[in-house]
């Protein structure tokens, strides 16, 4: 009778157990990224009966009833919501982001961060976000996703020097500018920085003015002129200037006639108007308007050739590659006249690019009317973070008021050898122990890990249905059991009864 007792009463305290974890499951049923738990049972140990019959075929046991032997989380996903920022974040698949805050790192699937004061991605519980911190597009250590703000409460992109220019285009025919002794430095030859405009329309046949950025983020004109210089071997020859406003010129030029001025030189362009080849000179003194004071421009690493500016504003001097569609790999200009007056009326005597190479797209000589066909510089002025965006592999860029986009961090996933082992934290937090293993880190997208969605949520996986059964099975059990207590109860006072009489 003592056994039936013990029994019921195990029966009664594991099915209570069960129905905490019910309970449990049915209170987090709207809590975001919660995991469903499982109540699992055994039996216990069971004890031989002693039934003294020797012929028996079996083993003839009692059991002493029930215990709960694992309460076992369910990671399945759970379905999905629209949240209602960028920073409600999701992951579609498998991973858990990790969360530090005060040395301690725990492991979540709720993803509904926010920025702080601080700029610091955190969680309801102050918990912040981790990931690898990007610079120049290199990605770094892990470590707190934070975008403090700066002394005005702004998080700031700083200016950046224009250091490269784009300009491509189709030039049309017609020889504008005109000059027997330097035929292909005419435009050169008439430029007048003193005046209002350094080159009259009527001077060129074509123009293409790009805005650039000084090292303090002041916006500034560059033109580049072009104009027909005829045609000779069979090839068609076109001139260029490099010129900024004269008012802005920064150098020792400034004041002067030659003001403005950046680069001359020639493009070359066979019989198809495809480029072949150029020459690019630069200014070697404050008399400019002499075509002896210029010699070969130098190179940069890329192969283009390059031109100094200096800006009045304050902005300093940066040097600056051209890109008109063809490249050096030698960085070396072929034999030829040092200076544009060396050259004179004698094409055969033009220098070229050593080693010219032609991009996919480049400045083209078909006639007709001329036309922009690309134009871009690599310099921004000082900008704010106006937004940013998440993509699914994690990447989280800036959008800038000044319309630049810069990737910022990459959010990093991680997986455990076993989930079973994790334990709960609270705060939909998990932590890592020796029995689910060190966390593996990884990235979105990647591997076995999960994608990351932005203004999104993972709810929880808590099936109500599962859950009502499940209690009014344990309910049943529970009444069940406490039957078998009252009725053992019942029969060992009858048992008492029967001693007293």
């Amino acid at each position: 009778m003592l056994r039936a007792l013990y029994s019921g009463a195990t029966g009664m305290k594991t099915l209570a157990q069960g129905m905490q974890a019910v309970s449990n499951n049915l209170a987090n049923v709207n809590t975001v990224g919660f995991k469903q738990q499982q109540a699992l049972f055994d039996d216990l140990m069971s004890q031989y009966a002693g039934t003294g019959n020797s012929a028996s075929t079996s083993i003839s046991q009692v059991g002493l009833g029930t215990r709960l032997t694992d309460i076992r989380t369910m990671y399945g996903q759970g379905p999905y919501e629209s949240g209602t920022d960028i920073t409600d974040l999701s992951i579609n698949g498998k991973g858990f982001f990790q969360v530090s805050l005060d040395g301690k790192t725990h492991y979540t699937r709720a993803g509904n961060f926010r920025f702080d004061k601080d700029g610091s991605l955190v969680d309801p519980n102050g918990f912040v976000l981790n990931g690898r911190a990007i610079t120049d597009g290199v990605e770094g250590a892990t470590g707190p996703i934070s975008l403090p703000p700066g002394a005005n409460g702004r998080n700031i992109m700083p200016p950046k020097a224009t250091t490269s220019i784009t300009a491509l285009n189709n030039l049309g025919s017609g020889d504008r500018s005109t000059d027997a002794a330097n035929p292909y430095f005419s435009l050169l030859s008439k430029w007048n920085g003193a005046a209002e405009s350094p080159l009259g329309d009527s001077a060129y046949t074509y123009k293409q003015s790009i805005k650039v950025y000084d090292a303090t983020g002041n916006a500034h004109d560059v033109t580049i002129y072009f104009d027909g210089a005829g045609q000779s071997g069979g090839n068609k020859y076109f001139e260029f200037v490099v010129g900024m406003d004269p008012a802005h010129d920064g150098s020792g030029m400034a004041g002067t006639s030659a003001a403005g001025l950046l680069m001359s030189g020639t493009l070359t362009f066979n019989s198809s108007g495809q480029l072949v080849n150029m020459s690019a000179y630069t200014p070697t003194s404050t008399d400019a308007t002499n075509l002896s004071n210029w010699a070969p421009a130098s190179f940069g690493a890329d192969g283009l050739p390059q031109f100094t500016a200096t800006f009045a504003s304050g902005g300093g001097t940066q040097v600056v590659g051209l890109d008109l569609g063809l490249s050096s790999s030698t960085g070396a200009w072929t034999a030829g006249a040092g200076s544009p007056a060396a050259l004179g009326s004698n094409a055969s005597n033009m220098m070229g690019m050593g080693g010219a190479t032609l991009a996919a797209v480049s400045t083209t000589a078909y006639g007709g009317s001329s036309s922009e066909i690309r134009a871009k510089q690599n310099g921004y002025a000082e900008g704010f973070l106006a937004g940013i965006d998440i993509s699914s592999d994690g990447i989280v860029s800036g959008r800038y008021s000044n319309g630049q986009v810069d990737d910022l961090y990459r959010i990093t996933l991680y997986r455990f050898t076993s989930e079973d082992g994790l334990r709960r934290e609270g705060m939909n937090h998990f932590s890592a122990t020796k029995e689910s293993g060190a966390a593996e880190e990884g990235l979105p997208d990647t591997e076995n890990f999960g994608t990351v969605a932005a203004k999104t949520l993972e709810q929880s996986n808590v099936s109500m249905e599962r859950e009502f059964v499940n209690m009014i099975l344990y309910q049943r059990g529970f009444q069940t059991n406490s039957k078998s207590i009252m009725t053992a109860d019942s029969m060992i006072q009858k048992a008492l009864e029967l001693k007293r009489t």
